[in-house]
């Protein structure tokens, strides 16, 4: 009832603008951080340079299930508002039948600018979807004062950053790692780093559930460990997800977090109680199998246009002026999200402004994604849910790995 009333009154907030102007876009628009300010302002000089457009955000929840089911909706009531959608970077395969080809509308040369993995990513079934709009990578954030104090250097092990987390927190008195462990998507995006960084997966590559492993049992124990065995991540930990893990290390009350690059300008803020004190690493690796690695799950938004609109033409040019050069330069360095435009990265006053970019840059050429599927939000549901009831215990961890693998075999018809 709630979605159908929301439906309803979005449909009637575009209709009313529409009056005012030649034609109106709807766009969905996140509001992490300081992205939706940041885009309000770069909406300001599209419809400035474009005077017969009227662009209409619509804020979405920054649960990104959340959002995921909003568009849902949207999309299955066949509804010409939104025109323009913000997409994770998992969505494409699943809305791929409700969204316009983009292809037609850009030349190769277009197209070369960006991640040729992103592209690929909003590719199915030979049409593009979608175009990436921000890419995204988990890293691991640092107190580098506090580790400089005691004398550490920053982890490359989960052994060694609990070791350090615990240490350093017992005598400062804060939280030790802060990381998103609430049900949800962003917790699946965690535990496929910790799966992968012991060697493990869910999914081989050929689309065979292999989840019931030692690696990924290990990666769910760790992860449980950490709350309860060494105590450096709050029990509260599993409903954070990724602003609450923010608020808690900005706020300087926490000695490490797992998070997205968008929390970078944010950490440096005049207002942020740990303004010049932070670092950034790669996330820690496991230890004690073979193919032990780094990892970071790929993540991103894109940005695609529902099918039904009928304003297909405006939309492309409104997509055309969000992924360029110059405004994603300007996302960048205001919103701290990382750029899907290669030549972005050479900009000195991006550099400037988010130094990170530049270490980042191989580590979104080498990201890990999630299974590429249709069906990938009921695999990543299963997933969420089982890993946040064994730390909530409700389950073992031995029970949740079962569980999901007889879950996953279950849905994948194995």
């Amino acid at each position: 009832m709630k979605r159908s009333i929301f439906l309803a009154i979005t449909l009637m907030i575009a209709l009313v603008i529409s009056s005012f102007a030649t034609v109106t876009i709807v766009m969905t628009a996140g509001a992490v951080g300081a992205e939706l300010q940041v885009l309000q302002t770069q909406i300001k000089e599209f419809m400035q340079q474009n005077p017969d457009i009227k662009v209409v955000l619509m804020p979405m929840p920054n649960s990104t299930t959340d959002r995921y089911n909003l568009d849902v909706t949207y999309l299955s009531a066949q509804m010409p508002v939104p025109d323009v959608l913000f997409l994770d970077t998992i969505d494409p395969p699943a809305f791929a039948d409700f969204l316009v080809n983009l292809k037609p509308y850009f030349t190769d040369q277009e197209l070369s600018q960006f991640f040729q993995g992103a592209i690929d990513n909003d590719t199915y079934n030979g049409r593009l979807v979608a175009i990436p709009w921000f890419v995204d990578a988990g890293i691991l954030y640092y107190r580098a004062d506090l580790l400089q104090k005691y004398g550490f250097q920053p982890p490359k092990t989960w052994d060694q950053l609990i070791e350090e987390a615990q240490y350093i927190s017992q005598r400062e008195h804060i939280q030790g790692f802060v990381w998103q462990g609430a049900a949800y998507e962003g917790l699946t995006c965690d535990f496929m780093e910790f799966v992968h960084s012991y060697g493990g997966n869910i999914l081989d590559e050929n689309g065979k559930v292999v989840s019931d492993s030692p690696q990924v049992k290990t990666a769910l124990q760790t992860m449980y460990d950490m709350i309860y065995k060494y105590k450096i991540s709050p029990v509260g930990v599993t409903t954070y997800q990724e602003e609450d893990a923010r608020h808690i290390f900005q706020n300087g009350d926490a000695v490490f977090m797992r998070n997205w690059p968008y929390c970078w300008p944010l950490l440096q803020a005049t207002d942020s109680a740990v303004r010049g004190k932070v670092g950034v690493e790669v996330l820690p690796e496991g230890t004690g199998f073979p193919g032990v690695h780094h990892s970071a799950t790929l993540g991103g938004w894109e940005l695609a246009i529902n099918k039904y609109s009928e304003h297909i033409p405006e939309a492309v040019k409104l997509i055309k002026f969000l992924t360029s050069p110059q405004q994603e330069a300007y996302k960048a360095i205001n919103a701290g999200q990382a750029p899907s435009v290669l030549s972005v990265y050479n900009d000195p006053a991006v550099i400037k402004a988010v130094p990170l970019f530049k270490s980042l840059y191989n580590v979104f050429m080498n990201a890990e994604p999630r299974p590429k599927s249709p069906i990938y939000a009921q695999i990543s549901q299963i997933i969420y849910d089982n890993v946040n009831a064994a730390l909530t215990k409700q389950e073992t961890v031995d029970q949740a790995i079962s569980r999901m693998t007889s879950q996953l075999k279950q849905l994948l018809g194995q």
